[in-house]
């Protein structure tokens, strides 16, 4: 498996507009909770669903990642796994090359897809640990700390 950097994390988390894949309409939803994170963080956030419906297409929603404004260069992957190939594919034709699959998102194939592209990949890791985490994430952020698992 490929070693994630700290500095592709750092490169990944510097780009302050990041488009979300696999956004949940649901307000008690792990997507939402990253969303709102990010927001305090002040990102710029586009989320991508094809279920948005026509009248629920505004403020920065878009039904897949071929209408992301083409100065979007940063994909946070929060797909099931059994989804997120098409969505790197969808991303690579797009010229995304800052990709996060969310950990339980990534598959083989996609990672290995992304990697063939040469695009800044994440995976295997949780994003709420490297933007300034808060509560259990940040507990578990020490936990990697203290046991030498964190990316060097």
């Amino acid at each position: 498996m490929q070693l994630i950097t700290q500095q592709q994390i750092n490169r990944f988390v510097a780009g302050k507009t990041i488009a979300i894949v696999g956004a949940s309409r649901k307000e008690k939803s792990f997507s939402a909770d990253v969303a709102k994170h990010l927001q305090e963080l002040n990102y710029k956030l586009w989320y991508v669903n094809p279920n948005y419906e026509t009248d629920e297409l505004e403020n920065s929603k878009v039904q897949s990642i071929k209408s992301l404004p083409k100065e979007v260069k940063h994909l946070l992957v929060l797909t099931p796994a059994m989804e997120t190939e098409s969505v790197v594919k969808q991303a690579l034709d797009n010229g995304i090359d800052n990709i996060w699959i969310q950990q339980n998102s990534e598959t083989t194939a996609a990672i290995e897809l992304a990697l063939v592209n040469k695009v800044n990949l994440i995976h295997h890791q949780c994003i709420f640990m490297f933007t300034k985490p808060t509560g259990i994430h940040k507990f578990h952020r020490t936990i990697k700390r203290v046991f030498g698992s964190l990316p060097k």
